[in-house]
């Protein structure tokens, strides 16, 4: 008797569903409901629906959870969009000037593609070195266009042109740089983004009172890209984007064009939408006359995405 006990029990014992505790090399997911809890568990996609979601915690099991208490978060929209201006100072070596600043940010973006617009102009009152007398004109910009299609988590592939111009140069006001290569993330979180990319370039300057006397302005060369980006948002109150571009261009040995730039963005509001920023920028050009050029600027802006 104690014999046939034992073993019905143990068939009831067996018979009970078991779930088993996710394993660490399973993707944990975060899900919102409109009670206010939070669960984190492993999603089992194969029995998830519209209608029911299926999520495997480790403490309370196999949970089945209706659509109707879920927070959904609304698709993220394709176009981005931020315009922003204000006032500006510039010194290119011993030509000082000052005026306002116009500048552009657009994207888009569908499934693994990637379209960036980027655009900057600056309407200045400049003074060069030795001269009482100051002009108005539109001295200086910049643009990018940049293309990326994502080939993994993390890898991508990349094509971009960029364009800058300088009016106050001598030797080189234009700037044409056209790249293409791989791209990778180092650190990809919701809080911040470490993109590394490398690749082969194209490099033309031209223009400037000077560039019909020097040998090399004019001229299109071979050459190397490679870029670092870090995008940061520590919270919904502030975002850091810092970017440093190098390209050296195969004459000479190898000449050196390097671009840093900074900008740190404050929105008051907490909306992501009005906000104001900081830019600065430093451009080494060793083709160009002058080398270096310097640029800050403040401005107030909106984001439109």
């Amino acid at each position: 008797m104690l014999r046939n006990s034992s073993v019905i029990a143990a068939l009831l014992l067996f018979s009970q569903p078991v779930v088993a505790a996710p394993t660490t090399t399973e993707q944990q997911v975060t899900i919102k409901l409109k009670n206010g809890d939070t669960l984190k568990g492993v999603l089992v996609p194969d029995e998830t629906t519209e209608a029911i979601t299926i999520l495997l915690h480790p403490v309370l099991g196999r949970l089945r959870i209706p659509a109707t208490a879920l927070i959904t978060e609304p698709p993220a929209k394709p176009w981005k969009l931020s315009v922003s201006g204000g006032l500006s100072a510039n010194n290119t070596d011993s030509d000082l000037s000052a005026g306002g600043t116009f500048q552009l940010d657009t994207s888009y973006s569908e499934g693994a593609d990637k379209v960036a617009l980027k655009g900057r102009a600056t309407y200045e009152v400049s003074r060069d070195q030795g001269e009482n007398a100051s002009t108005t004109d539109t001295n200086e910009g910049d643009g990018e266009l940049r293309y990326t299609r994502r080939l993994g988590d993390r890898l991508n592939a990349y094509a971009t042109t960029t364009f800058n111009y300088d009016m106050l140069n001598t030797i080189g006001t234009d700037v044409f740089v056209g790249s293409a290569g791989l791209g990778y993330d180092l650190i990809k979180n919701k809080t911040t983004t470490l993109n590394l990319s490398v690749g082969p370039s194209i490099q033309q300057i031209w223009g400037g009172p000077g560039c019909e006397a020097d040998p090399i302005c004019g001229q299109a060369f071979a050459a190397g890209t490679a870029r670092a980006q870090l995008e940061w948002k520590p919270s919904s109150l502030a975002s850091i984007t810092v970017t440093n571009s190098y390209t050296g261009a195969y004459v000479n040995g190898i000449a050196t064009n390097n671009t840093f730039s900074v900008a740190l963005k404050i929105f008051p509001m907490g909306n992501q939408r009005l906000f104001t920023s900081l830019n600065g920028q430093t451009i080494f050009n060793a083709l160009q006359s002058p080398r270096i050029n310097n640029s800050v600027s403040m401005q107030l802006g909106i984001k439109l995405d």
